[in-house]
């Protein structure tokens, strides 16, 4: 058998890779759609019952979920490696981080056209450079929730609740009330999350946002944070008198805790999703349940907290694979799945739509509570880079203000100490954070540039030995 030639074996060698790393060559339409959600939480059961849509729709798709929230790091390994979901839920914050560094596919002429039908807020966090990345599919918004029986058994009107933060604080202290044998209150006026997580860095950002700054500041070509200054030090003393007036174990609560807190009737008012509304045993009853704006302070605006969800296609699909992964974004997107999201499943609504029209529709306009959480997003805080709240920056900022929490003494002078101490802290960890990831996209493209190069030459050398 006569050899092979150079040119065909370099040719043959990249059919063979071609063949080789197309992640749709050998596996048809079925795909994997990685979610933040936990298998069992009321949002992965609603993503559970949009994938079974999609996949009876969709016949010759299957759309497997698989859940659980990966460090953006892990991501960008994940996506480097190959071994990424063809679809990835991600955040907004997220959003820039990986299509700056040329992990996530241009979804523009594929999905630009959803643009007019989706909510202004998600739609501007998904694109980068004019190019679109990502497709929102729902927003977790942060409201107010209030217990209008614990009103109204501590003398307080039902039908007006706290608008601001004296107002606030003056309705927790007196909703704090009960006490009983041991000594300690049966009922709370407020549920914080102290939990040194990201849960009270969104407390102190809500907070900080109304007063006017963003959580960081962007100068030079570097990122700053904003705690250190008048008004950090405001909202870090205000939730030393939310603590209070708040559970005992405020200290090592995140935001699942302080759900069941108010669920539980343990606490009266508390920051909470749409997942709130959802009444437990022995505390409001679902008709008992009140939404309100975040309290803002007297000379700042409501703005509350939103987490938005996205859907995105790691950069290294194609094939069969590549489009079933468009077409389950454009039906995330789509009226029949976002009408499904504004139902919800099982009683349960964790998450609110992002289409205009479903957002404007009776699903929302006819629950008063809902229309709430609908409506919200035209008060929206700035999305602050994912980066804020994972690793070692989290704790670097977000320590100090629960060591304050802790602290025998809380005094302006120890607030201050913990204020320059996030601040400090905060800054040489995002400084750190820069010099390792200052040009990842480079390193990526070197990365993925390698393999392929030993791929491609293994494979040549083969073709060539035969």
């Amino acid at each position: 058998m006569p050899r092979t030639g150079p040119l065909a074996a370099w040719g043959a060698a990249a059919l063979l890779v071609v063949l080789l790393c197309a992640p749709g060559a050998a596996c048809g339409a079925g795909i994997t759609f990685h979610v933040l959600s936990q298998p069992g939480s009321e949002e992965h059961d609603l993503l559970g019952r949009l994938v079974g849509e999609f996949n009876r729709a969709h016949p010759g798709a299957d759309v497997a979920l698989r859940g659980g929230r990966l460090p953006l790091e892990h991501v960008m390994r994940n996506i480097i490696a190959r071994r990424a979901a063809q679809v990835i839920e991600i955040r907004a914050g997220e959003v820039p981080f990986l299509a700056d560094r040329g992990a996530l596919k241009d979804l523009t002429a594929d999905c630009g056209s959803l643009g007019p039908f989706i909510h202004a807020h998600p739609w501007s966090h998904a694109s980068r450079s004019n190019h679109l990345y990502a497709v929102p599919w729902a927003a977790l918004p942060k409201l107010l929730l209030y217990n209008r029986a614990a009103f109204r058994a501590a003398g307080l009107p039902d039908d007006r609740p706290p608008r601001t933060w004296p107002e606030l604080r003056a309705a927790a202290a007196k909703l704090t009330n009960g006490v009983i044998g041991d000594g300690k209150a049966n009922v709370y006026g407020f549920a914080l999350a102290g939990k040194r997580s990201a849960d009270i860095g969104r407390h102190f950002a809500t907070f900080l946002a109304q007063k006017g700054p963003d959580l960081l500041a962007f100068r030079k070509g570097r990122w700053f944070f904003n705690i250190d200054r008048k008004e950090g030090r405001e909202v870090m003393a205000f939730l030393v008198q939310l603590q209070k007036v708040a559970p005992l174990e405020c200290v090592v609560s995140d935001d699942h805790r302080t759900l069941k807190q108010f669920r539980s009737g343990t606490a009266a008012m508390v920051l909470c999703g749409p997942s709130g509304l959802q009444p437990g045993e022995g505390g409001a009853r679902a008709v008992d349940i009140g939404v309100a704006p975040v309290p803002a302070p007297r000379d700042g605006r409501s703005r509350c907290d939103v987490e938005l969800r996205y859907g995105a296609i790691p950069a290294f699909a194609s094939g069969p694979q590549e489009q079933t992964a468009l077409d389950l974004l454009r039906f995330l997107a789509g009226r029949t799945a976002q009408d499904i999201v504004a139902r919800g499943v099982k009683g349960s609504t964790p998450v609110i739509a992002v289409r205009r029209d479903v957002l404007a529709g009776d699903g929302y306009q006819k629950h008063p509570q809902l229309s709430r959480f609908a409506n919200s997003l035209e008060d929206a805080a700035p999305v602050i880079p994912s980066f804020v709240w994972e690793g070692r920056c989290l704790e670097d900022w977000a320590g100090p203000l629960h060591a304050l929490l802790l602290a025998d003494t809380q005094t302006e002078g120890k607030i201050r100490e913990m204020a320059l101490l996030a601040q400090t802290r905060g800054d040489q960890g995002l400084s750190c954070l820069f010099t390792a990831i200052g040009h990842p996209s480079a390193t990526m493209t070197l990365g993925m540039t390698l393999v392929a190069v030993l791929v491609f030459g293994v494979v040549a050398y083969a073709v060539s030995r035969h």
